[in-house]
């Protein structure tokens, strides 16, 4: 569980959603904003090089900037924390004018080290129970749930934390709270769900020996997804349909081939019980064309078309498939032409 802490703490800098701030400030000059994120830049290169002393002077030199700039106090507050002192660390993080969720993160945290655990844990029980909280804000109050005691509430904020996304990290979590409390079969249920995450590519490395140091099968290699992996996750998009999007749009951000091996097939499984079929349709063309396959494609969006033919998404993208591709012209496309008698039935 340290390991899941230490996760927690070495990506807070990088939230920068602000929960609370105080009242208006003036905004200090452009050359101090910049001096303040300079100084933040230096503590953080200095720390992952492990220069203490580099980054004590350039700590010396922030003080006084660090109210008005968010990052360098998370920077200065890490860099307390890392050496100890969890009541200055406090401190830095109090005196600073605003509060984005990585500064909250880090009075949590501060605030469990210095003894105030009742403070820290409500704070972290409140925020919590927000759709808008981050992970991170459940997955350390399943920690401290868990230091108090409480397994049964550690485990319903890490569910919590998988109703708003299939995170690896929790499903780590939820693995190692099992196995610590001598379930091994539930435990094997996460770290099955933790597997099939391979295929999406959203698994760090560090995930493999993690299940082998615990005696347990580690991730599959990068293979062709199987029947259970393709029908679990055609589950997943059939609960949430919003998710469709969002995957292929970090395909496009990002082509991971495996996962499209995956996220494809189970597209076209969940297509019968999708709301919005046309839409599933449209989304496999777009995999589709990621594979080089147009001609996939162009299957895809005309039958995506024949199905609504008021989908200007797939129009379009019939258009410029029609307009590549000389044998297939532009006026055919709207009416199922290429289509086999089973897929204009369907």
């Amino acid at each position: 569980m340290a390991r899941l802490l230490r996760s927690i703490l070495g990506r807070v800098r990088r939230r920068s959603s602000v929960e609370t701030s105080s009242v208006d400030q003036p905004r200090p000059p452009q050359h101090e904003r910049q001096l303040a994120r300079t100084l933040a830049e230096g503590i953080d290169r200095a720390m992952n090089a492990r220069l203490w002393d580099h980054a004590e002077r350039l700590a010396d030199a922030a003080g006084r900037l660090a109210p008005d700039c968010t990052r360098l106090s998370e920077q200065l507050a890490r860099l307390r924390l890392t050496r100890g002192d969890a009541e200055t660390a406090l401190r830095i993080v109090d005196g600073c004018r605003t509060m984005p969720a990585s500064l909250r993160l880090l009075r949590a945290v501060c605030l469990w080290l210095v003894g105030e655990r009742i403070e820290a844990h409500l704070d972290l029980h409140r925020w919590s129970a927000k759709a808008a909280a981050p992970l991170d804000a459940r997955l350390l109050l399943a920690l401290i749930e868990l230091q108090l005691g409480d397994v049964d509430r550690s485990i319903e904020a890490l569910q919590r934390n998988l109703r708003h996304l299939e995170d690896p990290r929790t499903l780590e979590a939820l693995i190692l709270v099992h196995l610590l409390n001598d379930r091994p079969d539930q435990a094997e249920a996460w770290a099955q769900r933790l597997r099939c995450r391979r295929h999406l590519g959203d698994v760090a490395p560090e995930a493999d020996p993690l299940l082998r140091s615990l005696g347990m099968p580690g991730l599959p290699d990068e293979a062709e997804p199987t029947e259970e992996d393709v029908a679990n996750l055609a589950m997943e998009l059939i609960c949430f349909e919003p998710a469709i999007d969002v995957l292929v749009a970090a395909q496009h951000s990002q082509l991971h081939l495996p996962t499209v091996r995956l996220l494809a097939p189970a597209i076209a499984q969940a297509l019968p019980d999708l709301n919005d079929a046309s839409a599933g349709m449209h989304a496999l063309a777009k995999l589709s064309l990621l594979q080089g396959q147009r001609q996939e494609a162009r299957r895809w969006a005309e039958r995506g078309l024949a199905q609504n033919p008021m989908s200007a998404p797939l129009a379009i993208m019939l258009r410029e498939l029609s307009q590549a591709d000389p044998q297939t012209p532009a006026e055919l496309c709207a009416d199922g032409a290429g289509l086999s008698p089973q897929e204009k039935a369907a």
